[in-house]
């Protein structure tokens, strides 16, 4: 599926920006273990598919963006050696 150079961009910063947060918010939990009861089985399910969510998002729209960017390149006409 072709996909816009502005959507990638965009896809790609949203994926980065939510998979970020996740982190952030992972580590928060870890730390504050001990004050904090466990969380169910199905909210880490959920955790761990929005992880692998952005992963995947990432991958995607970051290839799709280099894709734009190498089209790009190519119809460019290249500096004449003088």
């Amino acid at each position: 599926m072709r996909v816009p150079k502005k959507a990638a961009i965009f896809g790609f910063n949203l994926c980065a920006s939510v998979f970020l947060g996740l982190c952030v918010y992972g580590l928060l939990s870890y730390a504050e273990g001990a004050k904090r009861p466990p969380g169910t089985l199905l909210m880490w399910v959920f955790f761990a598919s929005g992880v692998i969510g952005c992963i995947v998002g990432i991958c995607y729209f970051g290839s799709e963006w280099d894709r734009r960017n190498a089209e790009e390149a190519k119809t460019r006409n290249p500096p004449k050696k003088t």
